[in-house]
């Protein structure tokens, strides 16, 4: 069963609405893109689904229960979270914050490897978190999930397990992003769904299978298939310039016409 939102609004204190009616689902075994222009919504609709912010109105189920009924180590055995910018209060080296990831779950060492492997880490895992570059902590907080969900250790098979990360990549360099857009891959090939906050329209329309397009007004545009979603013209209308969209390569992308090269 995917991880279902149902006629969520929400409001901050003393702010305006930020999501208003918002209905769409996460899938396990897919990916899912939120796209949208700033202020959105975007990262709370993120924070919703995981549990972490609860809405106004409306509802949250995973695997038929309401999320907000599970507790806190309840939801961490299926759902991992990254946030755009974590912090911490102590200098952790780099493997004892990936460890971290198994906290609510048995541990395991060999989880904890496989991630510091599966996101280049080795030579920085023992390494304070503190004195990393920010796109070397996105692969720390990265392996940290990859660890959480690792496929090897879920003895659960009838739970689903969910990847929600806001803007995981966006201090990356090309290659640790595209090495991060196959990892996520890698999970959604387990069964785990996957979702992800981004600007960047050409990684999400090569990565995504599915997007949830949002507007400056909190709404949903439009959510589903990538190709049914990601066209020049909602982003046009949602985004307030002209986009392209092409391939190259049999590689699909969407990007906005000034940016496209002259003919």
């Amino acid at each position: 069963m995917p991880l279902s939102a149902s006629n969520l609004s929400f409001a901050y204190p003393k702010g305006p609405t930020v999501l208003k009616q918002i209905e769409c689902s996460i899938h396990p075994g897919s990916i899912t893109a939120i796209i949208g222009p700033n202020g959105a919504g975007k990262s709370t609709l993120l924070r919703i689904l995981a549990g972490l912010t609860t809405p106004d109105e409306g509802s949250v189920t995973l695997d038929g229960s309401s999320i907000h009924s599970l507790s806190a180590q309840s939801r961490a055995r299926q759902i991992a979270f990254i946030a755009q910018r974590s912090s911490l209060a102590f200098d952790f080296d780099a493997r004892m914050v990936i460890s971290f990831g198994r906290l609510a779950l048995e541990k395991d060492a060999a989880a904890v490897d496989r991630a510091i492997e599966r996101f280049g880490l080795i030579d920085l895992a023992d390494r304070p978190v503190g004195s990393l570059s920010i796109g070397q902590q996105q692969r720390v907080s990265l392996a940290r999930a990859w660890a959480q969900l690792d496929p090897f250790s879920f003895t659960d098979s009838a739970a689903s397990r969910y990847l929600l990360a806001d803007e995981p990549t966006s201090a990356m360099d090309p290659k640790h992003q595209l090495d991060t857009m196959d990892a996520l891959r890698d999970l959604a090939e387990q069964g785990i769904g996957v979702a992800f906050v981004a600007h960047d329209l050409t990684l999400a329309s090569r990565a995504a299978d599915r997007v949830v397009l949002m507007s400056e007004q909190g709404t949903i545009e439009a959510h589903g298939p990538i190709d049914e979603v990601l066209t020049p013209d909602r982003l046009t209308k949602i985004f307030e310039t002209p986009f392209i969209s092409g391939d190259i390569q049999g590689r699909r992308f969407v990007i906005p016409d000034a940016l496209s090269p002259d003919p």
